[in-house]
């Protein structure tokens, strides 16, 4: 390991409120008293936006229940608190609304999905599913059908092409441009793979989510969903290769009530890690939750003798960055992959000259294949040149990109 990138995550240092609401993420049912009475009032203002932007606040407010200190919080976060619990309750009872009758439409043309990842976490293993809420309702189905499904949503009323949706097949990516209940705002995405980051194990898990399927039943309506263990695996892969951790601290907690409804076999699920590719995804991910006071993950897993000190400061920090500086590290990985490893400003430059044409079309609002894409040029190329300005000119954000790519080639690694 570079000796630059050994001195940095000595270095990587958490507020107080960040690492409180990463401990509840990981220990949702222990009692968080004495971190809570260690914020001022900014760190309770602190703690409340971030739970907010990572969905975690009906945690967080539960947690407040469990540590019984509701009279010492400031009046104003425990407001945003609350209000960011009213707002997940009542999305949450209309996307079910939503999906009950996206089902019924679906299965009237022959499609039959699975839900993946929280859906079955929020209905079958969370203690109560305003805790889970979902960002959006992720369906898979063979490349063969999710074309077509796409195609009878759209031809039906009340669903359209997300606004920021781009135009594409099952030639690009892992799931069909993005869909919108319109009546609901639910966001819809049509899945036929998985994994979006060329995982040559992905057809294992796939036919193991398939072939596992169960139902659960969501007002009244069957829906079909991963089995318990096949959505362990799928969360482990889904917070690690495909995100590199950069979809939030949540996992943490997904992980910890499922464990913690269903017995797991950790023989099966070690020797399927190991299968899939997933063994350090595992070994991070488990060390990560029982650094934070999780009790789910085995003592043998959770060894930090395994695992690298780099890589458990780059987990922290992915979890808890905005989606600028998650979108800023994923540009410097792409264009040290593109250009075997170099990232100076030589590769950006030429990088420049070869744009993405499903990214100009989802800048110019067109097909990728129309030529109209290239009026999105401008703007793509001055939203990469910010971002590899910024990342290129701080050594913080520099060195931070590179320690999470660094963690990204190990967790490849298997």
């Amino acid at each position: 390991m570079p000796r630059h990138l050994e001195m940095t995550a000595r270095n990587v240092t958490e507020a107080p409120h960040e690492t409180l609401l990463l401990r509840i993420c990981a220990a949702p049912d222990a009692d968080h008293e004495m971190a809570f009475r260690g914020l001022d009032e900014e760190g309770w203002s602190d703690l409340a936006a971030l739970a907010e932007d990572k969905r975690a606040a009906p945690l967080v407010r539960r947690s407040i229940a469990i540590a019984g200190i509701q009279p010492i919080v400031p009046a104003s976060a425990l407001q945003e608190i609350d209000r960011a619990c009213q707002w997940h309750a009542l999305y949450g009872l209309r996307q079910a609304v939503a999906l009950k009758r996206l089902i019924g439409v679906l299965a009237q043309g022959g499609f039959h999905p699975i839900v993946l990842k929280g859906l079955g976490l929020a209905h079958r293993d969370y203690p109560d599913q305003a805790l889970r809420p979902l960002r959006d309702v992720d369906l898979l189905l063979t490349p063969d059908e999710a074309p077509a499904a796409q195609d009878l949503l759209l031809r039906t009323e009340g669903y359209r092409l997300a606004p920021w949706a781009g135009t594409y097949g099952v030639e690009y990516g892992h799931q069909m441009p993005e869909l919108q209940d319109v009546e609901f705002e639910l966001t819809i995405e049509v899945h036929h793979r998985i994994n979006a980051r060329g995982w040559a194990q992905e057809p294992l898990l796939l036919e193991l989510i398939r072939g596992e399927a169960t139902e659960l039943t969501l007002l009244g309506a069957q829906v079909r969903v991963p089995s318990s263990r096949a959505n362990f695996l799928h969360l482990v892969e889904h917070a690690t290769l495909h995100h590199a951790f950069e979809n939030g601290p949540l996992v943490l907690a997904d992980l910890h009530f499922l464990v913690q409804r269903n017995e797991l076999d950790w023989g099966w699920i070690e020797a399927e890690a190991a299968r899939l590719g997933l063994a350090n995804s595992l070994r991070l991910l488990a060390t990560v939750a029982a650094e934070l006071g999780a009790g789910w993950p085995p003592a043998h897993l959770a060894n930090k003798e395994c695992v690298p000190d780099l890589h458990l400061a780059s987990a922290h920090v992915a979890m808890l960055q905005d989606k600028e500086a998650s979108e800023r590290n994923k540009m410097m990985r792409r264009l040290e992959a593109e250009t075997s490893g170099d990232s100076g400003w030589r590769a950006a430059v030429a990088r420049a000259f070869r744009p993405n044409p499903h990214q100009l079309a989802a800048f110019a609002g067109s097909r990728h294949d129309d030529w109209r894409r290239w009026l999105g040029y401008p703007a793509w190329l001055f939203n990469r040149a910010r971002r590899y300005l910024v990342a290129s000119r701080d050594e913080v954000v520099r060195s931070g990109a590179e320690r999470e790519a660094e963690m990204v080639n190990w967790l490849r690694l298997g």
